[in-house]
């Protein structure tokens, strides 16, 4: 079933969830989502983005996130 949304708060609208990490580095590295489009709204998310991004920029596979540190 689709919602629409009126055009009018299409681009102005905010959302705040939660997601997997997980989910979050399959969009970035998909190119759906960019980082600078992210806002971190406390130093867990900052952290995991940090960690998340760095890890993409890689585009290497073989590192682990738990290698890396901001």
């Amino acid at each position: 079933m689709k919602t629409k949304i009126p055009s009018s708060t299409r681009d102005t609208s905010m959302v705040q969830l939660e997601l997997p990490s997980t989910i979050l580095k399959q969009l970035l590295q998909s190119g759906v989502l960019h980082g600078g489009d992210c806002k971190c709204l406390n130093t867990t998310a900052k952290r995991v983005l940090w960690q998340i991004l760095l890890v993409t920029s890689t585009n290497n596979i073989n590192h682990s996130e738990t290698y890396l540190c901001a």
